[in-house]
């Protein structure tokens, strides 16, 4: 199979065309290549690259604001270095390309149909118009001042003023004497590299910009809200104060214990007709709620805590305890992404060291500033493709299961709840989710439901057990290895001691699974245990993020969500994407 002839990515080589047209940027030798990596970096969120775009416009830079200054020949070696600057700039684009597709996807594929704000993407983009000011080179201030003066914002107000100046000094300074020396030409440069910082610094503001101005309109319309209904509230007090100061000569004069005896059982009757009717119903449709849930979910519920896997058994019980809609509706996201970074992490560690390539996924890319909810879906599904190709499947039963599961249909089954729990993972954690308890009771109601279904999917986990090593004995006799291990099955705390005969020793305190008939794999470097820093109890951690360049692994806990850093994980995670490195002290 050649590779050339295939895409990179699963969306084709038109899709790849497509988005590679930003190379033709680096072609104009320097001038104009630094754009192709600042779109890139902007587009993907990658900060990196466009650091290097604006390190590749710094001949061109310099090039504008001395030309007029020194002579033709210092002018012709900034133009030479200009152009070498260039053609470093074609070949990092293209080592860059695939990095930058995968990206690319990545981020496509989280923010596909979601919205930065509650209100919809049409009214984000009517509010984002101020951005077109900043293309204008000129006018790029007034953007800034716009949009600090509307959201209350003083820091981009003075960022306004800060790109000003270049304008301001160019149209009102004085010109000085003989047409060299005009200050009005030599603030030109300073305008376009200003005007290409404001461009850059418009777009990573905006999503900041977008959720402050929807606040300050929600403040604003609360406040209407609250002012009109003092004011009702107002109008209804005298409106009931009035005929309270009416006299009553109409009613017959009674004697006082006459009077106040049929008063007095009337007005408790009505208070305690009234009372319960001015309680909010959301507690007891609530509590019904919950009880028609768990009486649902008892079924599945001790079966889960008992033959599940630790990393998913431990969440799925911290889900019971809650009786806050809030707190619950968080754990239960976070239980999500510990069922699919589960997933991922077993998918890694079933694919062959010769098939990581064959999956087309840059283990640098999804763990580089931490791993994403869409990161372990895409994981999984690369995974599944390649668990396709592998000959027989009864020798990798779990590899079956795990492709049967169709992850990336999000029209139905596993595929579609797993689509919808990452919407409302990204929902809640940019700030759009459910604000009100009757929306997040709601929500939270909805998402157990999907993860009901997805457990239910999962169940096949309960077949393959996973074992920590924790010491090993040779067995005299037959001369292989007594391994002893603990079952981490269930929920805990307390786990099953085992004694396993096996052919070969293995290191302690790893962790495999065990796929039957003696054949373990490791979940190293992917899933390790160990004992935690903060809580000191062993807990079991999946990768979340991988800094390559300083030889450091940040891996989280399935259980409490703690956080370790590991240099031996950075080092084995290395090795697999071929970057030999020595190990870090």
């Amino acid at each position: 199979m050649q590779r050339s002839e295939n895409a990179l990515m699963p969306r084709g080589r038109k899709w790849e065309l497509l988005h590679s047209l930003w190379i033709g940027w680096t072609f104009t030798l320097g001038f104009f290549g630094w754009v192709a990596f600042v779109y890139i970096g902007l587009r993907t969120q990658h900060m990196r690259w466009v650091l290097w775009g604006l390190l590749y416009a710094a001949p061109f830079t310099l090039f504008l604001f001395v030309v007029g200054y020194v002579s033709q020949g210092w002018a012709n070696q900034i133009l030479n270095a200009t152009a070498l600057v260039g053609l470093v700039a074609i070949v990092h684009a293209f080592l860059v390309r695939k990095e930058y597709l995968l990206r690319l996807q990545l981020h496509q594929q989280e923010t596909s149909n979601v919205s930065v704000t509650t209100r919809g993407r049409r009214w984000e983009l009517k509010h984002s118009l101020w951005i077109i000011l900043t293309f204008t080179l000129v006018l790029n201030w007034l953007a800034f001042i716009i949009i600090g003066i509307v959201v209350r914002r003083g820091r981009w107000v003075l960022w306004g003023l800060l790109y000003s100046l270049p304008f301001i000094i160019s149209v009102f300074a004085p010109k000085t004497a003989g047409p060299a020396n005009d200050l009005g030409d030599a603030m030109f440069p300073l305008i376009i590299v200003g005007g290409v910082a404001s461009i850059v610094h418009a777009f990573l503001i905006r999503e900041d910009y977008l959720m402050r101005l929807e606040n300050r309109m929600q403040e604003a319309a609360e406040t209407d809200a609250r002012r009109r209904r003092r004011l009702e509230a107002e109008h209804r007090s005298k409106a009931v104060d009035a005929p309270q100061r009416d006299p009553e000569p109409l009613e017959p004069a009674a004697s006082p214990a006459i009077s106040s005896s049929p008063k007095k059982p009337d007005t408790q009757e009505k208070a305690a007709t009234s009372l319960p009717n001015t309680r909010p119903t959301l507690a007891p449709v609530e509590a019904e709620a919950a009880s028609s849930s768990k009486m649902n979910e008892s079924l599945h519920r001790d079966s889960i805590l008992d033959t599940y896997p630790l990393p998913i058994a431990f969440s799925w019980s911290l889900l019971a305890s809650f009786w806050d809609p809030r707190d619950r509706y968080r754990e239960q996201l976070r239980h999500a992404e510990n069922m699919l970074a589960y997933l991922g992490s077993l998918s890694l560690a079933l694919l062959k060291e010769q098939d990581y390539e064959e999956t087309e996924v840059d283990l640098k890319v999804p763990w580089q500033g931490g791993i994403s909810f869409g990161g372990w879906k895409e994981i999984v599904q690369r995974s599944a493709k390649v668990f396709r190709t592998y000959e027989a499947y009864k020798d990798h039963p779990l590899a079956a299961d795990i492709r049967r599961l169709n992850i990336g249909s999000e029209k139905k089954g596993f595929g579609a709840d797993v689509a919808a729990l990452i919407r409302v993972r990204n929902d809640y954690h940019h700030g759009r989710g459910p604000t009100i308890e009757e929306e997040i009771v709601i929500a939270s109601n909805e998402a157990q439901e999907r993860l009901q279904r997805c457990m239910e999917a999962l169940s096949f986990l309960t077949q393959y057990s996973i074992r920590l090593v924790q010491d090993f004995d040779v067995d005299r006799r037959s001369g292989g290895f007594l391994l002893k291990c603990l079952r981490l099955v269930g929920d805990g705390p307390g786990f099953s001691q085992e004694k396993v005969v096996f052919p070969e020793a293995l290191p302690r305190g790893d962790l495999y699974l065990d796929l039957g008939n003696q054949s373990w794999v490791s979940l190293y470097p992917f899933v390790a245990a160990s004992n935690c820093p903060f809580c000191r109890y062993r807990e079991t951690y999946f990768v979340d993020r991988w800094n390559d360049r300083k030889g450091t692994a940040l891996m989280k806990s399935f259980e409490r969500g703690h956080t370790e850093e590991r240099r031996d994980i950075s080092d084995s995670l290395s090795a697999l994407t071929g970057d030999r490195q020595e190990p870090k002290v």
